[in-house]
């Protein structure tokens, strides 16, 4: 560690995208006493990691003084700390600011050291690395070091520069030693102020070159649900956990839906609307994929197209059996989170009663090929369904591309009986 890349604030446009541009997890490692400048410098790389579209989430891990909230004007609300301790579904901790998900620190902890070691971190690295995501974390040398997961790289923050031979030199060199390599360091200007030479033991380095790339980025042509207050994420079950942008809440209930020909199809006492939204995904063929591996389980899984507001990319919600009530779905998630098909705190509950109905001879892997997310209903049945939607309208964009693949299907309440 005695040269490492400088990385100045006024620079950090030009230098930062490379480091972190073949990365799932990165460490923002602070080593000042002047927490919010080493906040500000976190919360300016993670909007330039996702200036070009990329799915990037900012984690305030520094749990005894939380910072970043303050940074980017939000009041304290739940986080990191509910997500790991109490079961808080990550998609209500997270607020999309600026194109970056950040999830403050949330509720105060006196077990930081068991929620840097959770396994969790481990699948979450996983999961944004087959995602072509970014998760930064902002966190103290101490808890870098605690941290369950091996970070792929770590950026130092520190105004004034980082000297190998100082305490937070020593301190980081600690929290490195598992095999993060060391990415930068972000400090105020090339030199410290008042000298015109490198702090003892550093030299100034060449460039470096990044990092060789371990998956491919997702290509998002705008930054994701731009200007909202708050944004989510819904996370993979199973071995590991993934980084998506989960659709808007409803906008409203309604107590009917309208069939092919328009007619208005009440619903019925024993309509089983409610399911567990487990995750969602750019990709109808990943989507599909998660729902076969329920249904493998003996959960009926269900997709649905929900496309963005602002004209952003279609996301394909993963749904997870269909209830009567939302007690029964509340019950059937906890069944999921015991026999580990989806990980525990992972799954929202939601009432969505309508889909659509495939003909009879309909057949699942002709339908699919068309691009429509097609399922069998219930898990191995006979029927096959399309889609989980809390509205007609909501169910349009489906009926558009059902139109264009020439398949006439029925918009109906999914029923508990035949």
């Amino acid at each position: 560690m005695t040269a490492f890349r400088q990385l100045p604030l006024s620079r950090l446009g030009h230098l930062v995208p490379p480091l972190v541009d073949g990365q799932a997890l990165v460490a923002l490692v602070t080593v000042t006493a002047d927490l919010p400048w080493a906040a500000k410098a976190a919360w300016d790389i993670a909007r330039i990691a996702a200036r070009e579209g990329r799915r990037v989430a900012l984690v305030d891990l520094h749990l005894d003084q939380p910072a970043l909230h303050e940074i980017v004007g939000l009041t304290a609300s739940d986080g990191i700390v509910d997500a790991f301790e109490y079961g808080l579904s990550l998609t209500k901790a997270a607020h999309e600011v600026s194109g970056v998900f950040l999830i403050p620190t949330g509720s105060d902890t006196v077990g930081a050291a068991a929620l840097y070691a959770h396994p969790r971190w481990q699948k979450l690295q996983a999961g944004f690395r087959s995602e072509g995501a970014l998760l930064l974390v902002f966190v103290s040398p101490t808890g870098l070091a605690q941290l369950s997961a091996v970070a792929d790289g770590a950026i130092v923050l520190a105004p004034e520069g980082l000297d190998p031979a100082s305490a937070a030199g020593a301190a980081v060199a600690a929290a490195l030693e598992r095999g993060t390599p060391l990415l930068g360091v972000a400090r105020d200007r090339w030199m410290p102020s008042g000298h015109r030479d490198s702090p003892a033991g550093l030299s100034m380095p060449s460039p470096v070159a990044p990092r060789s790339r371990r998956g491919l980025r997702a290509a998002v042509a705008a930054l994701l649900l731009a200007g909202a207050a708050v944004g989510g994420w819904a996370l993979l079950a199973g071995a590991r956990e993934s980084f998506v942008a989960p659709p808007p809440p409803p906008e409203r209930e309604t107590g009917g839906a309208e069939g092919a020909g328009g007619a208005a199809l009440p619903a019925r006492p024993d309509t089983v609307a409610w399911t567990v939204q487990l995750a969602a995904y750019a990709s109808l063929d990943k989507a599909l994929a998660h729902a076969d591996r329920l249904a493998e389980t003996g959960v009926s899984g269900l997709v649905t197209p929900v496309p963005q507001s602002d004209g952003g990319p279609v996301w394909y919600r993963v749904l997870a059996g269909s209830y009567a009530t939302r007690a029964g779905a509340a019950d059937a998630r906890a069944d999921l989170w015991r026999r580990g098909a989806a990980a525990e705190g992972i799954g929202d509950l939601l009432r969505a009663p309508y889909s659509y109905r495939a003909p009879a001879d309909a057949l699942l892997d002709s339908l699919r090929r068309r691009g429509l997310p097609a399922v069998r209903w219930p898990a191995g049945g006979d029927a096959i369904l399309l889609g989980a939607f809390e509205t007609p309208e909501q169910a349009a964009f489906t009926q558009a591309a059902l139109a264009r693949a020439g398949v006439r299907a029925t918009l109906l309440p999914r029923m508990g009986t035949p």
